[in-house]
């Protein structure tokens, strides 16, 4: 019967794996998909020809034998015997049916229906019901209707009759018609409250007319212990269709047979269950007649594992062997995770731990990390902040390539320039400042290691790799550049083997460092070395805010609950006004809370905190993401935005940094037509052209419903960095969606199968 099971599944196909409708209006099937849903395919027997247990009923009070226990080869050929079935008495002819009916349920399905067209070629002796039936089976809808019409005159079963004559109606298109029989066996239905069957009877009925929850009601209450698997298999298929998806899996397991792998796995795709659908598809793989749903199902699910590469290969078998059709199967349209402007949605993934992954612990490190200068007398004089020179480090006298003393104070007074911006949180000021003098002194290893720093803090971690690296190789003493090569080369899968060991060694070679420093513990990082890590944060040392951040991220790896609040609490307070600190010492604190009490939190702390907001309006890309993340989380978002508009209206000295950050929060606010329009002003009229920047153009022109702009800046933001995974993969969900394959799994397969999951898009089923 895996023709119906496939067949019934199908409904929950229009619906995204992740997001299934729940408009009650929604969930009314039109009759063209009823057609397919009860009576398709060669097995029309498993749903509504329900007079195979009437028959048994009426010719035998003992139990039906299971078909394993019948040989069907002998039945078959008992009945190739019986040439004149006028011999026969009616009794005698529906026990014949019967055996037909096991030869059907056997597999045996091509001599069942040669007996059925010789049964219903029979004279009258033999009722106008069970030729309906007969015909039925042969897919004759228009001669099974007539044989239940003259049922119905006859007083022959006129309920079920009435329900067959509807399912004859409903294959030949005729929807008056079908509306009229399934209302006639609602009338006659009372008289079979006493019937075994009843329950199924109800179930059916209440099913065509559109009456789900009184369906399901009768099929969750059977009134026999026949046909238990096909009330369960309808019950399944109403609640996931009013999105009670665990209560349909959890009915439809109860009696699942081998071909309902297929319904399994997408039951199992549309509750998140992605490694289990998985394991459901592959195993409907072998056993289904539809192996095209079946892989092209596949390929959705291993794209929401994040094994593009799988997803990638899949679709292009796919693609080499059913052309178009392979597109058609399964349509997606491509959206923003609800997750981006859905609280509720937002809270239920939140974790409290976010940052503490591998991208939000380096760049808490890149944005506690000093700038480094060669004077700091100096450089502080010049910047005249003195509350801030815990953030740079002076790197010694002299270098060796700094001809002149003249030359020296010429460059950090340059390099004065663009701490002064990073410090006053003008990040992409300050980068500009030193990417300027990286023209005039190319090989000046604290200028890359400064502009490195200022493309990590901006989140480009491609280019800061590279300066980073650039910086180190200028200067092998320079272990901080060094450490932040390995990380950001490890945040963009590059491969750093080489690196890292040359790093080390040099590291291990350098009798001036002490057997427990900070650059190892860095690249030890990188290796979850606990052990190393352990050592370092019981090393005493200076409090430096990147000395408390790193111990305060190698407490929370470790468990150390103690120092985790201490460190956390040192760092707030030699930093009380910073955001970033902020956010740190509050998640320590509330952590343990539920996330309704974590919000309540948020709201309460977060009006009242004399915070310095000049690095959320202006500066480092990790303070926007936790920030709106965490306002998401508190319901605060709409209430910064109000201030934000105002504080851009009033803006003079950097206005496209503070545009930036509006933009940023009208998507996570669902004002995407305001942010596609800011992010266009800040690429055309304003010249911003970074990848980060680019992309999430994309991402507003997606929420705006601007797909053709969408992929034109998704192709620049990969062409700018191909880096940009997420770039990749959005682009890759655009193209699958307008069916260009080739173009799609290029993307994909460049992406691999790296368990990525995108922050940003997702997708959902069209058909």
């Amino acid at each position: 019967m895996a023709e119906e099971e496939i067949i019934i599944l199908e409904e929950s196909e229009d619906e995204d794996f992740t997001a299934p409708k729940k408009e009650k209006e929604k969930l009314k099937l039109n009759l063209d998909k009823k057609k397919k849903l009860i009576i398709i395919g060669s097995s029309v027997f498993a749903f509504l020809l329900i007079i195979i247990v009437i028959i048994i009923i009426s010719t035998s009070s003992s139990q039906e034998p299971m078909v394993s226990d019948i040989n069907t080869s002998q039945i078959v050929d008992k009945l190739n015997k019986k040439n004149n079935f006028g011999q026969f008495s009616p009794s005698h002819l529906e026990n014949m049916i019967k055996k037909a009916n096991l030869l059907y349920e056997g597999g045996n399905k091509e001599e069942a229906l040669k007996v059925y067209k010789r049964i219903s070629t029979f004279n009258e002796s033999i009722s106008y019901y069970n030729i309906g039936v007969a015909k039925l089976k042969e897919k004759n809808f228009k001669e099974a209707l007539e044989s239940f019409k003259k049922a119905i005159d006859n007083e022959e079963q006129r309920c079920v009759s009435a329900i067959n004559a509807a399912v004859c109606a409903l294959q030949l298109g005729q929807t008056e018609l079908f509306k009229y029989y399934i209302d006639l066996a609602f009338t006659y239905l009372p008289r079979e409250s006493n019937a075994p069957l009843y329950s199924y009877y109800v179930g059916l009925i209440n099913y065509y007319k559109n009456y789900y929850y009184e369906s399901l009601a009768a099929l969750q209450h059977t009134s026999s212990k026949h046909y238990n698997y096909e009330q369960n298999y309808i019950a399944s298929k109403i609640l996931s269709s009013i999105d009670l998806n665990n209560q349909a899996v959890n009915t439809l397991e109860k009696k699942a047979k081998s071909d309902d792998a297929l319904t399994l796995g997408l039951l199992y795709a549309r509750l998140g269950e992605f490694k289990v659908a998985k394991n459901y598809l592959i195993k409907a793989h072998g056993n289904t007649d539809k192996p095209l749903h079946v892989k092209a199902a596949l390929a959705l699910v291993y794209n929401k594992l994040g094994e593009l590469e799988s997803s990638a290969g899949i679709m292009n078998e796919l693609y080499s062997k059913y052309e178009e059709n392979a597109t058609k199967v399964y349509p997606i349209k491509t959206t923003l995770k609800d997750s981006l402007f859905d609280v509720n949605i937002a809270q239920n993934e939140f974790d409290k731990e976010l940052f503490f992954n591998d991208k939000k612990t380096y760049s808490l490190l890149f944005y506690f990390a000093p700038f480094k200068v060669f004077n700091a007398k100096q450089t502080i004089d010049y910047i005249r902040k003195g509350s801030m020179n815990v953030f740079i480090d002076e790197i010694g006298p002299a270098l060796s390539y700094l001809k002149s003393s003249s030359t020296m104070s010429k460059v950090n007074i340059s390099i004065s320039s663009g701490i002064k911006k990073a410090l006053n949180h003008h990040t992409e000021q300050a980068n500009q400042i030193f990417l300027k003098m990286i023209d005039t002194y190319p090989k000046h290893s604290i200028l890359h290691y400064n502009l490195a720093l200022s493309y990590a803090q901006m989140a480009d971690f491609g280019r800061a790799y590279k300066h980073f690296k650039k910086s180190y190789h200028l200067d092998n003493n320079n272990y901080l550049a060094g450490a932040f090569a390995i990380m950001c080369g490890d945040l963009i899968k590059e491969d750093i083997t080489k690196l890292k060991e040359d790093i080390k060694s040099s590291m291990t070679n350098d009798h001036n460092l002490e057997e427990t420093n900070l650059f190892m513990s860095l690249v030890h990082l990188t290796e979850n070395n606990q052990l190393s890590l352990t050592r370092w944060l019981e090393h005493d040392k200076a409090k430096t805010p990147l000395n408390l951040i790193f111990d305060t991220i190698i407490a929370q790896k470790t468990f150390n609950e103690k120092e985790y609040r201490q460190k956390a609490t040192i760092l707030k307070s030699i930093l009380p006004k910073d955001i970033m600190a902020n956010i740190i010492n509050f998640n320590v604190k509330h952590k343990k809370n539920d996330i309704k009490k974590y919000a309540k939190a948020i709201q309460i702390d977060f009006r009242k905190l004399d915070l310095d907001y000049d690095s959320f309006y202006y500066g480092p890309r990790l303070v926007q993401n936790s920030y709106v993340r965490l306002l998401q989380i508190g319901g605060l978002l709409h209430h910064e935005r109000n201030r934000l508009i105002k504080k851009m209206q009033l803006e003079k000295t950097d206005q496209a940094a503070i545009m930036q950050t509006l933009a940023y929060l009208s998507i996570y606010t669902h004002n995407f037509e305001e942010a596609y329009v800011l992010y266009n002003k800040l690429i055309d009229d304003l010249n911003k052209s970074d990848s980060a920047t680019i992309f999430l153009a994309a991402v507003a022109s997606i929420g705006a419903e601007h797909t053709q702009n969408a992929v034109a800046l998704l192709e620049l933001s990969k062409l700018i960095n191909p880096k940009n995974l997420e770039a990749r993969y959005g682009l890759g969900l655009l193209y699958q969606e307008i069916a260009n394959w080739e173009g799609s799994t290029i993307q994909y397969m460049r992406v691999g199968n790296s368990d990525f999951k995108s922050k940003y898009f997702s997708f959902k089923v069209t058909r």
